[in-house]
């Protein structure tokens, strides 16, 4: 099952991949002519890349397991969004998914079993092409889960605000910035915290992300939270580099440290290292 789940990632980062080929000119003919409906429903139907797409084959962690789970294991990551519908040239409605996975496939001695997954749909309006500095405004609802029950379920939702920067130097170098901010939903005795109430205080309530690009080289930095209760601060970092090998893919390397590499460690605290390969999406192209 675990070996079906990796085969799936791949294919989708195929097919994603399909999208990235194409070069700026061509979308920008695409763009320019009046389109038939059936090229409408071909693109309002298509899959486009949304968040990372890689696979770590060796994701290590030099911090304790627990579980009896093996220091070593294989991460990796898939996502899409659907254009649902347009309204004039700015306005946009997506529906997106996001899947994050942990599998033990290092651990014969437990029958190599997936270690955690978190699930992540969304659902989000998009103002895009405000100018040359502020690319995009989102405003949408995001639910993440780890599809687990009792003791081991994790759940969160939030509406979230989300905006992104641009800078682009005249020798080639790009600067960027996406912030996110969000208000928690649920948070009663009944709501979905019931059984880990206190997961709202570790992930806060904003986070940021910087990027540069330059070429073949695209640098990532991500913290969060960056806005939290006053003195209770559990932040977590991810440091990421691609090195674009072809047109549409890397070499990526991946550090994460803090807490909440996924839903179900919102409390554990992990150092890891990861080595692989990631989609270079076209979404890069524009940055």
């Amino acid at each position: 099952m675990g070996r079906k789940i990796v085969v799936l990632a791949l294919a989708v980062m195929m097919i994603l991949a399909e999208d990235s080929a194409l070069s700026d000119s061509q979308k920008a003919d695409l763009d320019k002519r009046k389109e038939t409906p059936q090229e409408t429903f071909s693109r309002l139907s298509a899959l486009y890349a949304h968040e990372a797409i890689y696979i770590l084959p060796y994701y290590h962690s030099f911090s304790p397991t627990y579980d009896n789970n093996v220091a070593t294991e294989t991460k990796f990551q898939f996502s899409f969004r659907i254009p649902m519908f347009s309204i004039g040239e700015h306005n946009k409605f997506f529906f997106a998914y996001t899947q994050t996975a942990f599998f033990q496939n290092y651990n014969d001695l437990d029958s190599k079993p997936f270690r955690d997954t978190d699930y992540a749909p969304e659902l989000y309006w998009s103002y895009e092409g405000i100018n040359d500095i502020v690319r995009w405004v989102q405003l949408g609802y995001k639910h993440i889960s780890n599809g687990e029950r009792a003791l081991r379920s994790r759940t969160q939702n939030q509406i979230m605000l989300k905006v992104r920067l641009q800078y682009d130097t005249s020798w080639g170098l790009k600067i960027g910035t996406i912030a996110r901010t969000w208000i928690w939903m649920s948070l009663h005795y009944e709501g979905y915290l019931h059984d880990n109430s206190d997961l709202a205080r570790y992930r806060g309530y904003a986070d940021l992300f910087l990027y540069l690009k330059y070429n073949n080289h695209l640098l990532e930095f991500k913290a969060s939270p960056i806005v939290s209760d006053i003195g209770f601060w559990k932040p977590h970092f991810e440091v990421g580099y691609t090195y674009r090998l072809t047109k549409n893919l890397g070499i990526y390397a991946q550090y994460s440290n803090g807490y909440g590499d996924n839903i179900y460690e919102y409390n554990i605290h992990s150092n890891r290292l990861g080595i692989g390969l990631r989609l270079w999406q076209g979404v890069f192209d524009g940055f």
